[in-house]
């Protein structure tokens, strides 16, 4: 019998008993679907985490002072960041002319302030450069106001260090910090408060420009980081080989994110791993209740596969037609799942998912801000993925139940009621 024959049987089988073949589907797709949706969800919450660190935190491509990353000692700095800023820029107008660089200068020190002192990490920005690649501008508190590229007073507070300092906006503030010989004091007027939502960066982070703070470490000119932000991730890797060429003759280390970044980045791949071992265990299950499924339908027909086999029909051709029916069954419960996981992922796209009654309204992960709200975002690699695993599951979980028809003697299946 050709496969065309034994396919029109499968598919008159799975017809002849459809309210089984429909719970077994609707259990196939409807487990794919959940996957489909979570891992959709879960794009978007790692594409939110990674776009909030690379804009705040660092950069798709990031230049710092050779030893900076392993060390971390803020007296580690580029030197004269104008012309490396301009040799970046050159490098960029070949591969990726609409990137944005900006540098930043990160000191750490004391705040003072009339009635109370704080440990501070104080960032120096260029306002108009950092306005465009990250939120800071958007995290300032109703009254206060955003920096100006020429104000050299100026500093933004988060809104718990202020409470601590108990300063409000238009208060002095002292901050002291270790400089090359000895300890330098820089006096700055608040200019507004920042509130992220998260307790460990508003107690703790300072804004102010780029001058202020190097005027601070009494070094002129100089940034801990020059960043690159692009707006094609995936080509940072042709990025950074050209702005390492082009700086070639500097003493710098010229780091992709997933390097300078590396809690945020190990994070992400370790929870990708562990959802995809949870998926694999839902996938088990969801293998295991149609094992059960066509086995009991395998043994219901018993009698009707004695006959076939009496008439002739070879053992292989019988556990081929069960093959056949997890195949069938996988296709099209597989193409319902990837279009109910579809259409379930479109509304968080355009209208977002709020988590904020569970963890706030912003969460702190591997260091950095992350928004409760979270917009899924198609990963169509790991929905295919998911749609191959899925039908292949189901067809393996047929193989069983073949293999026992296949074994059925056919005058001991035909005397079976």
């Amino acid at each position: 019998m050709a496969s065309a024959g034994l396919f029109r049987i499968a598919a008159r089988n799975l017809r002849k008993n459809l309210r089984r073949t429909l719970i077994t589907g609707t259990a196939i797709a409807g487990g794919l679907a959940l996957l489909i949706w979570t891992g959709n969800l879960q794009e978007g919450s790692y594409s939110s985490l990674i776009r909030r660190g690379v804009s705040t935190m660092a950069g798709h491509v990031v230049v710092q002072a050779d030893g900076y990353q392993a060390e971390q000692d803020m007296h580690l700095l580029v030197e004269d960041t104008e012309s490396a800023e301009s040799e970046v820029q050159a490098a960029l107008s070949a591969v990726s002319p609409d990137a944005r660089v900006a540098s930043r200068l990160l000191v750490q020190g004391l705040l003072q302030s009339t009635r109370n002192t704080s440990g501070v990490a104080l960032v120096g920005v260029e306002p108009s450069a950092e306005a465009k690649v990250s939120d800071w501008h958007e995290k300032v508190v109703e009254g206060g106001e955003w920096l100006a590229d020429d104000d050299k007073q100026g500093v933004l507070l988060g809104e718990k260090l202020a409470e601590s300092l108990e300063v409000e906006l238009g208060d002095k503030v002292v901050l002291m910090v270790q400089g090359e010989d000895e300890v330098v004091h820089r006096l700055f007027r608040i200019r507004g408060l920042l509130r992220t939502g998260v307790a460990d960066i508003d107690g703790f982070m300072a804004l102010a420009t780029l001058p202020a703070a190097q005027a601070a470490l009494e070094r002129p000119g100089a940034a801990t980081m020059v960043t690159v932000h692009l707006d094609d991730p995936s080509t940072v890797p042709e990025v950074r080989a050209a702005v390492a060429s082009a700086l070639k003759e500097r003493k710098v280390e010229v780091l992709p994110w997933q390097e300078a970044l590396p809690e945020m980045y190990q994070f992400t791949v370790l929870d990708r791993q562990s959802a995809q071992a949870m998926f694999f265990i839902i996938g088990v299950i969801v293998a295991m209740g149609v094992l059960n499924t066509v086995l009991m339908s395998v043994m219901e027909r018993v009698r009707e596969f004695g006959v076939m086999l009496a008439l002739g029909t070879r053992p292989s051709q019988v556990s081929r037609i069960i093959l056949y029916e997890g195949v069938v069954l996988g296709f099209i419960a597989t193409g319902v799942g990837l279009a109910l996981g579809v259409l379930a992922t479109l509304p968080g796209m355009h209208y977002g998912i709020d988590f904020a009654a569970m963890m706030g309204e912003n969460v702190e992960v591997a260091g950095v801000t992350m928004d409760a709200m979270i917009y899924p975002q198609f990963n169509w690699a790991g929905t295919l993925g998911s749609c191959a695993v899925a039908w292949v599951m189901t067809v393996l979980a047929t193989l069983w139940p073949a293999w026992h028809a296949s074994r059925l003697e056919p005058v001991q299946a035909m005397r079976q009621v």
